[in-house]
C-alpha cells in the first residue's frame, strides 16, 4: 500500500510541474538575447585624456 501511495504521489507531482500551455521557442529565446554594451560591438572607445 505504501508503494502504491508513493507511486501515485510521484505521478501527481510530475503532472503538477508540467505546464498545459508551453511557451513558444521565440519567447524563450528572447530571454537569452544579449544587448551589446560599450566595446562589445567592436567599437572600443578611446581612453580618456590624462591630466598632468
Amino acid at each position: 500500500m505504501k508503494k502504491i501511495l508513493i507511486a501515485v504521489l510521484v505521478i501527481v507531482m510530475n503532472t503538477v510541474l508540467f505546464s498545459c500551455n508551453p511557451d513558444s521557442v521565440a519567447e524563450s529565446d528572447a530571454l537569452y538575447n544579449l544587448q551589446a554594451v560599450e566595446g562589445d560591438d567592436g567599437n572600443v572607445p578611446p581612453p580618456p585624456p590624462e591630466d598632468e
